[in-house]
């Protein structure tokens, strides 16, 4: 009999058990003895070699940001000279939020706690050439921190916006190969069974000093990646498919005549062939011998090399079928064998012919495949819809430094990329989030998309403003694309800039210092701009008789001011039939002297 080895698959889990066994013995006689900094650090101890062993592990930084937000609270505050009225009926608005994005997300979680639909974010791709800043300073592949440092930064700000997803929303980032792993890893942390795939975007070709490159032996880097991630695990999140134009498949080789209740079927070839034009269109493309039949086997060749064959094609496309799947067939018709006849069963209609052995087969028309193409040049045909390689993006790359009208040399993405992105994903009255907004190309992507398709989505942008690019490249685009600047057609929108302030948590009056941004808070709640809306707002108890109610809906109070109406100013609100609305406790109370 083979003696058995004494084999340990994970000789390691013995040394962390023996270690974990010693530590409890340590802590046990401290806890005799008394000795509390003792105590205190063998649980620390305790604790690290507890932690988990599987997953993204990395060395933890701190940011500035965490100091002040010790010590300060951030608050928005607006810049009402940069408002944007483009759309003066409407009493919706959009938002630019202006300084560091922690900032702006720990804010957001007061806001729109679970209401963000879709969250796209492009953010610094941590390439070691000034893309990526960090406490001030960018970060070079010489840092020994290099990557934690990205990780840590990037960990602090998914995990707030997790929060800000509805419990079906999505989140796309767009990466490259640098942080790919890393951010694979990282999100799977974040969101358990929440990876729904990777999209991989062409974005170049070989060409140029690429090909040099592939010619010495090196894979050159044509694509970039968009992970995509559910908030509660579901991977059906293309609501509305995307489609490229494809080749014309052959079987689509039949065509139907009518005939009293049923069709009669029979090769397209020989409905071509009676087309004169089409037949010398053919001759001269080489694609017939003269005085020879059409071949019902080349439909496919003759319909991608003759215009005149796609036109007849796609003009009688409901007539242009292939055979599929049989079907079950539930009346007492007596159906005559060979021939086609519309079968109803509910609402759905199906084409149907019976074979020689009485099965039923079904008939499927060419003009379930045909539509207009999401490609570079949308163009109408026979369609088959996008997977996860996004292809000929590179095309777009020629163009990217004009769109929008304002120019950003490293890492704006395509218009048409983020459109196609946030088509696929949201629908008409969703809400979108970029805290990466840059160039602001998510807000223009929103707008076009909305003019396409008359939807009422709304996007907040955030961004700080180093080098002056709120200002100067997001807001300017914003404006670009209200005016017309930008596509030579203006996208009239509504924005509100709002800038992060700070309140210093001691101060005595902490309360009555926040009441004071507390109107920034409920219009970037709801969307809305209290001097063009049927909103208003009273923190103060004298101003409970002074508000004039006309053509006012609802009010947000504060809530001791709201306890301390007395009956004849309850009955003048509810005679006006104006709702009240008290303002959250967490916009202004004095809890915040604890938060974050």
């Amino acid at each position: 009999m083979e003696e058995k080895l004494d084999f340990e698959e994970r000789p390691e889990n013995n040394e962390r058990k023996r270690s974990l066994e010693y530590i409890s013995k340590l802590i046990e006689n401290a806890r005799k003895l008394n000795k509390q900094d003792d105590l205190i650090n063998l649980l620390e101890i305790q604790k690290l070699i507890n932690r988990k062993k599987y997953g993204l592990v990395w060395e933890e930084h701190e940011e500035i940001v965490d100091h002040e937000m010790a010590k300060q609270i951030p608050v928005f505050t607006e810049d009402i000279k940069k408002k944007i009225n483009g759309v003066k009926n409407d009493s919706h608005y959009n938002f630019l939020l202006v300084g560091d994005n922690l900032h702006s997300l720990h804010l957001l979680q007061k806001t729109h706690y679970e209401r963000i639909n879709v969250v796209y974010i492009d953010p610094p791709y941590n390439t070691g050439s000034k893309d990526f800043k960090y406490n001030d300073e960018y970060i070079d592949n010489n840092d020994r921190y290099v990557h934690s440092k990205w990780i840590s930064f990037m960990y602090r700000r998914l995990k707030i916006a997790k929060q800000l997803l509805t419990h079906d929303g999505v989140m796309l980032i767009s990466i490259d190969n640098n942080e790919y792993a890393n951010l694979k890893l990282l999100m799977d942390q974040i969101f358990p069974n929440g990876y729904v795939t990777t999209i991989h975007v062409e974005m170049s070709t070989v060409q140029g000093m690429k090909v040099r490159s592939a010619k010495n032996g090196n894979i050159v880097k044509n694509a970039e990646y968009i992970l995509v991630y559910s908030k509660d695990g579901h991977h059906n999140v293309m609501k509305h498919p995307l489609y490229n134009r494809t080749n014309y498949d052959r079987h689509y080789n039949q065509f139907l005549t009518k005939e009293n209740n049923y069709y009669n079927c029979r090769p397209i070839s020989e409905v071509l062939q009676k087309h004169q034009d089409i037949t010398r269109q053919l001759e001269a493309l080489g694609l017939v011998n003269k005085g020879h039949s059409l071949s019902n086997s080349k439909i496919g060749i003759y319909y991608d090399s003759s215009e005149l064959v796609r036109e007849f094609i796609n003009k009688n496309a409901d007539l242009v079928v292939r055979d599929h799947t049989s079907i079950t067939i539930k009346n007492n018709v007596d159906y005559l064998e060979g021939k086609v006849y519309p079968y109803f069963n509910g609402k759905r209609k199906y084409l149907i012919q019976k074979n020689k052995d009485g099965i039923y087969t079904q008939k499927i028309p060419f003009s379930t495949k045909l539509g207009k193409s999401d490609d570079f040049k949308p163009e109408y045909g026979p369609l088959k819809i996008r997977g996860d390689w996004w292809k000929d993006f590179y095309l777009d790359m020629g163009n990217v430094n004009k769109e929008g009208g304002v120019k950003l040399s490293n890492g704006k993405k395509p218009l048409r990329l983020i459109k196609q992105l946030l088509k696929a994903t949201s629908d008409k009255n969703d809400i979108i989030l970029d805290f990466f907004a840059g160039s602001g190309t998510t807000g223009q992507a929103v707008e076009d998309l909305n003019k396409e398709d008359g939807g009422h989505r709304s996007f907040i942008l955030a961004t700080n403003n180093e080098g002056n690019i709120a200002e100067k490249i997001t807001y300017k685009r914003m404006l670009n694309i209200n005016d017309g600047y930008a596509s030579h057609e203006s996208t009239p929108i509504n924005l509100k800039y709002l800038k992060t302030d700070h309140v210093d948590k001691n101060s005595d009056t902490l309360e009555t210092d926040l009441l004071k941004y507390v109107k920034t808070l409920i219009e970037l709640q709801h969307g809305i701009d209290f001097e063009n809306s049927s909103f208003r707002i009273v923190t103060k108890r004298n101003q409970i008789t002074r508000l004039d109610l006309k053509n006012v809906t609802s009010v947000y109070m504060r809530g001791r001011v709201h306890r301390m109406m007395i009956p004849f100013e309850q009955e003048r609100y509810e005679l006006a039939n104006v709702k009240i609305i008290d303002i959250p406790e967490e916009f202004f109370g004095e809890e915040l002297r604890e938060w974050i």
